[in-house]
């Protein structure tokens, strides 16, 4: 075998081997208990465990669909990897971006799942009214995804305005 067929056999394994490592990479970050094995993602991954969407992937939340929204992650994630070997991580900083659409990919917000019940109609009105705000989900579900809550209670943002509205009808 001479030389430049020798340099090829080489390139040719040594783009298989580098492929399947990536594939290979990408598939064991991608499980869900991956997310845990960074010590600051104890409690978070604890209450994801024992919350009310324990059945759903990180990524159902964490992260749009499609190839390049995964890149996107993977890429973010060795950010995170850097960060989390030169830095001391505050997590009660931490603030994951949960859109909306991401919510609404399982979650009815217009109420017609229910519309024939009066919880499901008051839900719809209370979704609705809040939208007018441009509140969006994580306002007042903010924990719903690392604690067995769905809804965070009656917090400060709520206050704002709920307590305002009480005090000017008095």
């Amino acid at each position: 075998m001479d030389n430049p067929k020798k340099l090829r056999l080489i390139i040719i394994i040594a783009a298989v081997v580098i492929a399947a490592v990536s594939i290979g990479a990408v598939e064991y970050t991608s499980q869900t208990g991956f997310c845990n094995s960074c010590h600051e993602m104890n409690e978070t991954y604890a209450g994801w465990q024992t919350g009310i969407h324990s059945g759903e992937h990180c990524y159902g939340c964490h992260t749009d669909e499609g190839i390049i929204a995964k890149a996107k992650v993977k890429v973010n994630g060795l950010r995170e990897v850097y960060i989390h070997l030169t830095e001391e991580v505050n997590m009660d900083k931490v603030v994951a971006d949960v859109p909306d659409r991401r919510c609404a990919k399982c979650h009815d917000f217009t109420g017609d799942k229910y519309k024939n019940t009066v919880p499901g109609q008051r839900i719809a009105a209370f979704h609705a009214q809040h939208k007018e705000y441009k509140f969006d989900c994580l306002t007042c579900h903010r924990t719903v995804g690392h604690t067995k809550e769905g809804f965070v209670g009656f917090i400060d943002s709520c206050k704002a305005c709920h307590l305002a509205q009480k005090t000017a009808s008095k």
